[in-house]
């Protein structure tokens, strides 16, 4: 376990993947067990795809599967060492379909705009309503909180 090195003059609002509300929220309809983490694992607060037999990746074509919340799914994975945010290979997965969530853009971001999901990592950036972004795949998230890029927004299905 490593010493802090760093202290910032602000409290973060909250750690990616959070929810950002008490609002309904909905994970993706699957049978138990159904999802799991494929080969390299799943990284939480990014945006995954599942295949048929459910394998979850965080890459993949077309409109991503659904969100990966941050619901403690990740381990410690060495005793007491880092703490991490990939979800190991094997482990179940649960996607989120609709909600409120925190997460980090790679862009700058503006309420109203709406959300793209990077179809290499499930990253994150934000553009026009029916923009095209290389690389990237709008999905039915919308910004719903201003912030630089590399910032934390909040994301949601309900709306701006």
């Amino acid at each position: 376990m490593t010493l802090q090195t760093q202290v910032g003059n602000y409290l973060s609002p909250a750690v990616e993947g959070d929810l950002a509300s008490a609002n309904p929220q909905a994970t993706v309809l699957a049978d138990e067990g159904t999802f799991v983490a494929g080969a390299g694992g799943v990284t939480v607060a990014r945006f995954a795809w599942a295949d048929g037999s459910g394998l979850v990746t965080n890459a993949g074509s077309g409109v991503p599967t659904g969100f990966v919340r941050r619901d403690a799914s990740a381990v410690i994975t060495a005793w007491l060492g880092e703490s991490s945010a990939v979800i190991p290979q094997g482990y179940p997965v649960t996607l989120m379909a609709a909600g409120d969530y925190w997460v980090r853009t790679g862009t700058n971001a503006s309420v109203g705009q709406k959300v793209f999901a990077s179809t290499t990592t499930g990253q994150v950036q934000t553009a026009a309503t029916g923009s095209t972004v290389a690389g990237y795949i709008e999905t039915n998230f919308v910004v719903v909180s201003t912030a630089n890029a590399g910032e934390l927004i909040k994301m949601s299905t309900w709306g701006a």
